[in-house]
């Protein structure tokens, strides 16, 4: 079916323009008025209701772009993970320091490190082996679970700090 522009032309000759005049001016007469100010009311309605719409659909257009300028401007803040060092990390680190520190006794905790000292002579080696086990592996953060002194110890120990090891993360 091939469409041919020839065709609209009878649409826009003279005679169906007079036409159409014709039914424009016989309307009130054969629909009544009535109906035409209820159809004037329609027609005013829906203009008014396609008015609002563009004027909301502009207001809601600029919250957006106020709020995607706002999240642009709120800076990313990283959260940080802690992770437990493994065993065997622990392990190597007890085996290689555990000569340096011939009266502090340097093991495995529950939870970590546990450096102990039989005497308060033994102060400065222990307060030593506690430094390096800060800096004993890469990225390790010792969190102090426990510390005892004298009589709040345990027989025969007189300092003993229990470390809990963990590593960080920093995620995004």
């Amino acid at each position: 079916m091939a469409f041919d522009l020839n065709s609209l032309n009878k649409y826009f000759s003279q005679k169906a323009m007079d036409d159409f005049n014709k039914l424009l001016e016989e309307m009130p007469m054969r629909a009544g008025y009535g109906i035409l100010i209820a159809a004037g009311i329609v027609w005013l309605f829906a203009g008014a209701a396609v008015v609002y719409a563009t004027t909301v659909a502009k207001e809601v257009a600029e919250i957006r772009a106020e709020l995607v300028k706002s999240e642009a401007l709120k800076p990313v803040v990283p959260n940080l993970v802690k992770t437990a060092v493994p065993d065997e990390e622990l392990k190597i680190f007890i085996e290689r320091t555990d000569p340096l520190y011939k009266n502090v006794v340097i093991s495995k905790g529950k939870d970590g490190l546990t450096v102990q000292a039989s005497s308060g002579r033994y102060f400065g080696a222990f307060r030593e082996a506690i430094n390096h086990a800060y800096n004993g592996g890469q990225g390790w953060r010792l969190a102090l679970q426990s510390l005892c002194v004298g009589r709040e110890c345990e027989k025969g120990v007189f300092l003993k700090g229990e470390f809990k090891v963990n590593r960080l993360k920093v995620q995004r």
